[in-house]
């Protein structure tokens, strides 16, 4: 739970960093998005800049702010239907106490939207107020004559989005417990995984322990992949069954107070690592502890990145999987075909979370960086994901034109015998502290040790 004092405190830092004389900030939090041809919805995710500056996740709010009046949070009120339905709502008070914000109905942003006409008004948060101004009790849109300022609201945006770069002490307080809730999960797959097992099955124990630990929903779709589906970055689990000789991929995180964690671990199905996959899940774990053990303040993400890509090249040149110097393997992409991801991002709101590339930094369009979604120096209070991985994407080395490209700096006869092997990474949640890494996720076993003591128990089962 964050406090009404730690919220205030950011939403001050940022409306001095705004420093507006004039007009007005409308962040409206979302509306739920209904199932086409049913009377369900989505489930809701109220957007990152309402809540950041809120501490409300509530569907149908709008925060908004005037240089003058200050902030002010306007929240529907439950009528008779909405009661019977789906119960009474937020208290007003109750919201007002526990975000610090004074309160009003949903049905004055109307009256607060007429007394600005006329002036600039920056819209940042969910657009959809916009197309859907009903929801909101705004009569209609276009005819208060907003005056809406693109490039005001922009720069708005882009001022949260580096504020919430650095976490405070309640943001990283709620982020340890989404840490905790997954460790709760993790620990449960790897002692129940067994032979015949289905990816959804294990999804259901995974997830069930998050949320008997804490998590109030997962802060992404968990993917959970065995053989060569561990080697789909964004596997969606399916009724495959585990089977003996391979590994599983699960990269799943629980999501508390709307703080997301992000957590891969990969292990074998059976009791032990065998033959390759020893070789390949100790390169990677050794690629992601120098990482975390190179954060410091200062550094930058990228180099980061880079020094995985080459620390990773040259470990598969060591397997005879690659040929060449590793710095001129990762200066032409090689990697890429093994490693094509960013070595992470940042993390909070959102599971991708804002402000990952500094102003001003263009993205690059290679292939062993264009998919690179973080590029900034790091500073005390980021909290980033460090998650090298090694796969066998079919996609990519059955491709004839890489084929044809790299066909002196790869083993393709190997890589043909080991297109069916899957995927391996891990990752972890960590802390940029004013000395180094604090790592969040750190509890959740890793280590070759570690995880084969786990599948031992439960493959004697």
């Amino acid at each position: 739970m964050q406090s009404p004092d730690d919220l205030r405190n950011r939403r001050e830092a940022v409306a001095r960093l705004w420093d507006m004389s004039r007009g007005a900030a409308l962040i409206p939090g979302g509306l739920p998005v209904p199932v086409a041809g049913t009377d369900q919805y989505h489930d809701f995710h109220a957007h990152p800049e309402f809540t950041y500056l809120s501490g409300a996740r509530l569907a149908g709010s709008a925060l908004a702010f005037d240089p003058g009046d200050g902030w002010v949070l306007f929240a529907p009120v439950a009528g008779i239907e909405e009661r019977v339905w789906v119960g009474d709502g937020e208290d007003l008070e109750a919201l007002a106490a526990s975000t610090g914000l004074r309160v009003r109905p949903l049905a004055e942003l109307q009256s607060w939207l007429e007394r600005r006409r006329g002036e600039t008004v920056a819209l940042l948060g969910n657009d959809d107020i916009t197309h859907h101004p009903a929801a909101y009790g705004v009569e209609g849109w276009t005819a208060l004559e907003p005056d809406v300022d693109a490039e005001l609201s922009a720069r708005l945006s882009e001022q949260v989005s580096e504020s919430r770069r650095t976490k405070d002490s309640s943001e990283i307080a709620l982020m340890r417990s989404a840490a905790g809730a997954s460790r709760a999960g993790h620990l449960a797959a790897l002692r129940l995984a067994r032979t015949g097992m289905s990816e959804r099955q294990l999804q259901i124990e995974l997830e069930a322990e998050f949320f008997r630990n804490g998590a109030e929903r997962t802060a992404y779709g968990s993917i959970v992949g065995t053989g060569s589906n561990g080697a789909v970055l964004h596997f969606s689990p399916t009724s495959r069954a585990l089977r003996d000789g391979e590994v599983v991929l699960i990269d799943a995180g629980a999501e508390v107070g709307g703080y997301a964690s992000d957590v891969t671990r990969t292990f074998p199905v059976g009791p032990r690592f065998e033959g390759i996959q020893r070789d390949l899940y100790q390169l990677v774990l050794d690629v992601q502890q120098a990482a975390i053990g190179e954060i410091r303040p200062g550094v930058e993400y990228k180099d980061l990145h880079l020094g995985a890509a080459e620390r990773i090249a040259s470990g598969l040149a060591d397997l005879g999987i690659l040929r060449g110097n590793p710095a001129d393997l990762v200066e032409r992409d090689v990697h890429a075909l093994f490693f094509p991801h960013g070595l992470g991002h940042m993390l909070g709101l959102a599971t991708h979370d804002a402000g990952g590339c500094l102003k001003g930094r263009t993205p690059s369009d290679r292939f062993g960086l264009k998919w690179l979604r973080a590029d900034l120096p790091l500073q005390p209070g980021y909290v980033v994901t460090i998650e090298p991985g090694i796969y066998f994407i079919r996609a990519l080395l059955t491709d004839s034109g890489r084929r044809e490209q790299y066909r002196d700096a790869v083993d393709w006869e190997r890589v043909d015998r080991l297109l069916d092997f899957g995927g391996i990474r891990i990752e972890d949640d960590v802390l940029v502290t004013a000395t180094g890494a604090d790592v969040l996720s750190g509890a959740i076993p890793k280590s070759i040790s570690d995880i084969e003591a786990l599948r031992a128990e439960a493959n004697s089962r």
